[in-house]
């Protein structure tokens, strides 16, 4: 039975991998653990040059290559894809990760507790500029999308190499297309901003129609919705909830906050995305992988 062991249901050994969003949080996350376990090249696509690098100097297997790339821009995105295409003539998993948090857009408390006027939250809400929310949904879902549309001739080359079937084997896995969602996107709450949740809720519906569209093109779409994870567009949430470090360890975070009692840890994605890319996973598409230590099924008694 050694085709159950975790080693054959996990492996990514040989995966040609491109992650956008690679230079922090859970895209670097995710870029080192493909790294260190097997992956042949890792593409890691960030606006921030330094950052990138920084990634790839910590795999442990030495095949993460920084493309400084932009996913708001087609223009750049195409640079990008021209860059991966010049190393390699194929890509299994593409990891659309970028996004970005914008503008704390909510209505405003007071310290008393009192319900504020409806012109507080009128004023509250008004001072965040039109094309600041707007350029919340340019990151996290055009730029989304267009990733996508931009790498599909290299995950259809994916395709092309696989080998004849095997009636007796059971058949690798399809490229696959993961994309980064959140749970914000799933309540009706509002934690931090009406332009970041509202903007995840695209991205689902965004995941569920490209895994539809894509599905007689052989294409794999996928996506994750995370919890709180301690990165830098989480940084904000965990600072007005005074939780330091990384907030790991049981009873960072109270029962009714998180029954899990703490927020994501590094292994927690990293098992998430072997899980996802390998034959494990291979039966997947069109699911939202909810990644959260139970916060969804709590936040809209505990806002």
């Amino acid at each position: 039975m050694s085709h159950l062991d975790a080693s054959k249901l996990f492996s990514v050994k040989g995966l040609v991998a491109v992650v956008t969003g690679g230079g922090s949080g859970l895209g670097r996350t995710m870029a080192l653990t493909l790294d260190a376990n097997g992956a042949s090249k890792v593409f890691v696509v960030g606006r921030r040059e330094n950052a990138l690098k920084e990634t790839a100097s910590l795999a442990v297997n030495g095949t993460i290559t920084p493309v400084t790339g932009d996913v708001a821009s087609k223009e750049s995105l195409e640079k990008v894809y021209n860059a991966v295409a010049s190393q390699t003539a194929h890509v299994d998993l593409l990891v659309a990760n970028s996004g970005t948090m914008g503008p704390k857009a909510q209505p405003p408390t007071k310290s008393d507790g009192t319900k504020p006027s409806i012109s507080e939250v009128r004023d509250e809400l008004m001072a965040v500029p039109m094309e600041d929310f707007t350029n919340v949904f340019h990151v996290n879902v055009t730029g989304a999308y267009y990733t996508v549309v931009a790498f599909l001739p290299l995950l259809d080359a994916a395709n092309k190499k696989r080998p004849v079937p095997d009636p007796k084997v059971l058949s690798l896995p399809r490229p696959q297309v993961v994309i980064t969602s959140s749970i914000a996107g799933f309540n009706r709450q509002v934690p931090f901003s009406y332009s970041y949740s509202t903007s995840k809720a695209a991205v689902t519906h965004l995941i569920k129609m490209l895994s539809t569209s894509l599905a007689s093109y052989q294409i794999r779409v996928n996506g994750i919705a995370p919890g709180l994870y301690h990165s830098e567009l989480a940084e904000p949430l965990y600072k007005i909830r005074g939780i330091e470090g990384k907030g790991t360890s049981d009873g960072s975070f109270p029962m009714e906050q998180i029954p899990a009692t703490r927020g994501g840890g590094e292994e927690d994605i990293g098992g998430l995305i072997l899980w996802m890319a390998g034959t494990a996973g291979g039966y997947l598409n069109g699911s939202i992988i909810v990644t959260d230590g139970g916060r969804l099924g709590v936040v809209p008694s505990t806002y």
